[in-house]
């Protein structure tokens, strides 16, 4: 019994002990825990500080609408005439200036081509894109290009151009991966060359256009009030971003995360007044290079400066089997508008004869 009162009075001694450390060590962990969650609540609120300012300068940079302002003074020439987007280095290997011959000038055109398309720029030259085919109202007609490895090419893109004088070319290789630096090459030579155009208009090589039912649509459209941030096309909505490889236009996650790219104009018809042109080329520079080009100057360009696109998908909507079957047929009725790209040079004089036609049976133009 002495024995058993011992080893139970020295017991309790150490429960208590024991159950002091123990509350001693879940005071401790509270303290812990508390600690813990007090620094994951601040790293979370830190975290989240930074996201939403990321965020806050994300929707800044895309709904920011910069006043639009044409003043030059924004460019140091010095330093932006030899830059290109990211490129520190860009000059005009052929660089000419029709708009020098006069001060009104009410559209100028910059049309992308392929060094080597020596065909469907004289075709271009040859039909909607003659620089006499409006009486009343001056146009110019320049080609875009880039540099070319072969000697030879390039020996012929400079005696085209002393014939034509009507080809821009830029020191960066003629590729897909380099159409956005082409797309602002056009931008930057309209800003330093032609600011004087009251519409500018980016097309492709391979189109037809019937320059007369533009003209027109301009006027009536937007010549009273069509605003300082102009950009009128055939408008791409909500565009899924390309993964196929398959498809020369994949684009990778570590290119463009995001799996829509914003709304853009279909390329191979933009319409834009120079203001927009200017301020489009300001923010190129801003902006990191991307690629597609489309989508880099009239989606993301566009978006920066909270201006929305005028769709012209339904009031001069192109479809092939139309333009086929008008081509077609005997009867001479309304022209259509354009003419839907991939056309060949033998189709588009053909539709530029029977434009021809129209207009001068119904006497107008």
């Amino acid at each position: 019994m002495t024995h058993g009162r011992h080893s139970s009075g020295s017991g309790t001694p150490e429960r208590a002990l024991i159950m002091k450390v123990h509350r001693r060590h879940d005071r401790r962990r509270g303290l812990g825990l508390i600690v813990i969650s007090l620094s994951i609540l601040n790293f979370l609120w830190v975290v989240n500080f930074y996201i939403s300012s990321f965020s806050s300068s994300q929707e800044d940079l895309f709904e920011l609408s910069p006043q639009l302002t044409h003043s030059l003074s924004f460019l140091n020439d010095s330093e932006d005439f030899g830059r290109l987007v990211d490129r520190l280095n860009f000059n005009f290997l052929l660089n000419t200036k029709p708009c020098d011959t006069s001060s009104d000038i009410f559209m100028l055109v910059f049309i992308h081509s392929a060094p080597e398309h020596y065909h469907n720029r004289q075709t271009i030259r040859q039909t909607w894109g003659l620089e006499t085919n409006l009486v009343n109202d001056s146009f110019r007609v320049v080609f875009l290009v880039g540099e070319v490895q072969n000697q030879s090419v390039q020996l012929t893109l400079e005696e085209e151009n002393k014939v034509n004088q009507d080809i821009i070319q830029g020191n960066f290789i003629d590729s897909y991966r380099n159409l956005s630096y082409k797309y602002v090459m056009g931008l930057k030579w309209v800003t330093y060359f032609c600011r004087q155009a009251r519409y500018v208009l980016k097309a492709d090589d391979d189109i037809y256009i019937d320059i007369f039912q533009l003209v027109r649509h301009i006027k009536v459209s937007f010549e009273v009030s069509h605003g300082e941030g102009l950009v009128v096309c055939f408008l791409i909505k909500k565009p899924y971003v390309k993964r196929s490889q398959r498809s020369k236009w994949r684009v990778s996650f570590a290119e463009y995360p995001g799996t829509y790219y914003p709304s853009y104009c279909s390329g191979w018809a933009v319409l834009m007044s120079p203001l927009m042109v200017y301020n489009l080329y300001l923010q190129s520079s801003r902006v990191p290079y991307f690629w597609v080009d489309d989508v880099y100057v009239t989606g993301t360009l566009v978006k920066i400066l909270g201006v929305k696109h005028v769709d012209i998908t339904t009031s001069m909507s192109v479809n092939k089997e139309y333009v086929i079957s008008w081509l077609q047929n005997n009867d001479t009725s309304l022209p259509p508008p354009f003419g839907y790209p991939d056309l060949s040079p033998e189709n588009i004089h053909a539709l530029w004869t029977k434009t021809l036609l129209y207009y001068n049976k119904s006497g107008t133009s």
